[in-house]
């Protein structure tokens, strides 16, 4: 099954195989803890992804599970800081 990938979602993949040096092989729902996504390449993803977006990622948001995942760094920018897909 091929999954349809938002340019939201292509923004995100290419920052976060920016972040750890990689060329492909992470799928949306891919566990990026599991991909070697760690607290210090976590904080450069955030701070990536503010700069491209042009916002701030409130404190209260920076919950592990937020992170987890192509799809759930969507979702949050989708949900919280109103992003289009």
């Amino acid at each position: 099954m091929v999954q349809q990938v938002s340019s939201l979602e292509q923004i995100i993949l290419s920052k976060v195989l920016e972040v750890l040096h990689r060329e492909g092989g992470i799928e949306l729902h891919t566990e990026l803890r599991n991909e070697g996504l760690d607290s210090i390449k976590t904080i450069e993803l955030i701070v990536n992804l503010e700069i491209e977006f042009d916002i701030q990622i409130d404190d209260q948001d920076l919950l592990i599970e937020n992170f987890s995942s192509i799809y759930k760094i969507s979702e949050l920018l989708t949900n919280t800081y109103g992003l289009q897909q």
